[in-house]
């Protein structure tokens, strides 16, 4: 495999260096027909030329790049400077063509192969000292020059040296990159098996575990699982397996319990029945018991307050009443002081009726005089009207209240005379309210006495009362607790039934697993 992409990488260089070349040639080609059809030398150099390109262009379409195509290329390559050299001879360039060999030979180096370079430069050698020894003209302007066909090879050399250890550096560096390719190809490849082998013992660890926290889900604690897992993954089947071992122990262990558990729960809660009903029955009796005698109690409270608010009530009537006798003597002498001034009111009422009369008078004369004055005195004339006006309502009110007050004065003599016959009949109140307040303070005091007396054996039964509701909670809740317990042991003995153990350790391990436990 590393080969196959060796020589692929060395044969895409090369194939691309086959075609440069090819392109190279059919430069030359044209270069040499532009010289023939605007130079001389006719037109046999341009049909070498293009004779030498077939090679080079049929290799390139056929993408042949093996090392019969190199060579043929490292031998016609250098015939174009020479071709060159035949159009150019006898001008002044001629020695300028000897250029060309060095670039044509560099050229070669895009084959990444030292030989074809070593052939080019024999081929210009052997072209140098053939054409100076049997035709110097196409070489030299001067004629024969061994000294520069021995100078232009020591050129030629170096560059030869130096092109093929470029080539073969350039061969040793895609082979070298080739090969880091593959070596990184191989490691991925390894890597990747790697991982296929470590996904195929994930995926059998994966599955066995899969199945057996599937058979846990369903309350399987007695299954292990068996086969062995890889090297990396025995721990793991080890530790599940002690760890489902464990389970096993401890839902043995649980399940014993809830069993005595729901046993002690039903024993305590068939007692906690009985007592509940035997409470719950005395706290009944005890409550109505305590509810008549708070009932009579109360009876008994209410009636000593009523009759001691109804003697508070006459014993304030009785005063009220004297203190009504006082108020009609203070009422007849207030009626008496009314009546007098009422007779001066009536004195005052006649100087605020005479008074009114002037100003009536005094405005009658100013509405006059504002007449005489014209428009300089119609606002005057406007205010003398008003004035007029009060004084006659002044008048009115004060004849109206002059009335009011004979009425008055009329009305406070029957009053005088009404408050005194009130004065008689409260003195005949007072004197019987007075008997009924000594009777009903006797019976008052009576019915406190009995209500503090029924009211201490109250506070008793209810302290009786209170203490055996108190009692009867306590049975309610230690039922209630009783029954939860029962119900919490069934729903565990439900809940442990459902997991599948060893007979074994429902024989015998619970004890040990709690020992070892504790």
């Amino acid at each position: 495999m590393e080969g196959t992409d060796t020589v692929e990488d060395l044969d895409i260089l090369r194939r691309r260096g086959v075609m440069a070349l090819a392109v190279v040639g059919w430069l030359c080609v044209v270069l040499a027909g532009l010289r023939a059809a605007f130079g001389s030398g006719g037109w046999i150099p341009p049909l070498l030329a293009l004779a030498i390109t077939i090679a080079p262009t049929m290799f390139a379409r056929a993408g042949r790049c093996d090392a019969a195509a190199r060579l043929v290329l490292g031998f016609t390559i250098p015939l174009y400077p020479a071709i060159f050299l035949m159009q150019w001879a006898g001008s002044d360039w001629i020695l300028d063509q000897h250029m060309i060999f060095f670039a044509i030979i560099a050229t070669l180096a895009g084959l990444a192969d030292w030989r074809p370079i070593v052939l080019a430069a024999a081929v210009t050698a052997v072209h140098h000292l053939a054409t100076n020894f049997l035709a110097p003209s196409l070489v030299f302007p001067d004629g024969p020059d061994t000294a520069r066909v021995l100078l232009h090879a020591v050129v030629v050399v170096i560059e030869t040296a130096v092109l093929a250890v470029v080539a073969r550096q350039l061969e040793t560096l895609v082979i070298e990159q080739a090969a880091a390719r593959q070596a990184q190809a191989d490691l991925e490849a390894a890597a990747a098996a790697e991982r296929a082998r470590t996904a195929a013992e994930q995926k059998q660890v994966i599955e066995a575990l899969a199945t057996r926290l599937k058979t846990l889900a369903e309350g399987d604690l007695a299954t292990h699982i068996d086969t062995a897992f890889p090297a990396s993954y025995e721990a793991l089947r080890q530790t599940l397996n002690a760890a489902t071992t464990d389970l096993n122990r401890l839902v043995c262990a649980v399940n014993g319990s809830a069993h005595q558990i729901t046993n002690g729960a039903a024993e305590i809660r068939n007692a906690s029945d009985d007592l509940a009903r035997r409470t719950e029955q005395q706290a009944s009796a005890l409550e109505q018991n305590s509810a008549s005698t708070g009932r009579l109690t109360g009876q008994i409270e209410t009636t000593a307050k009523r009759a001691g608010d109804v003697n508070g009530a006459i014993t304030a009537a009785q005063a009220d009443a004297v203190n009504g006798g006082q108020v009609v003597e203070r009422a007849i002498d207030a009626m008496n002081a009314i009546e007098r001034s009422a007779s001066e009111i009536g004195q005052i009422i006649s100087l605020i009726d005479g008074i009114a009369f002037q100003t009536n008078l005094l405005a009658l004369n100013a509405g006059v005089e504002a007449a005489r004055a014209g428009d300089a005195g119609r606002g005057f004339a406007v205010v003398a009207t008003e004035v007029r006006a009060l004084a006659q309502r002044s008048a009115d009110a004060a004849q109206t209240i002059k009335q009011l007050i004979t009425a008055s004065s009329q009305q406070v003599g029957q009053g005088v005379a009404l408050v005194g016959e009130t004065g008689t009949v409260l003195r005949a109140i007072v004197e019987q309210v007075t008997g009924i307040s000594s009777a009903i303070g006797e019976i008052a005091d009576a019915a406190e006495t009995q209500a503090r007396d029924l009211h201490d054996v109250s506070r008793s039964f209810s302290q009786i009362d209170k203490v055996t509701q108190q009692n009867a909670a306590m049975v309610e809740e230690s039922n209630a607790a009783a029954h939860n317990l029962s119900r919490e042991a069934d729903g565990l003995t439900r809940l442990v039934s459902r997991f599948r153990t060893d007979d074994s350790a429902r024989a015998g391990s619970a004890d040990a697993f709690v020992r070892r436990a504790a």
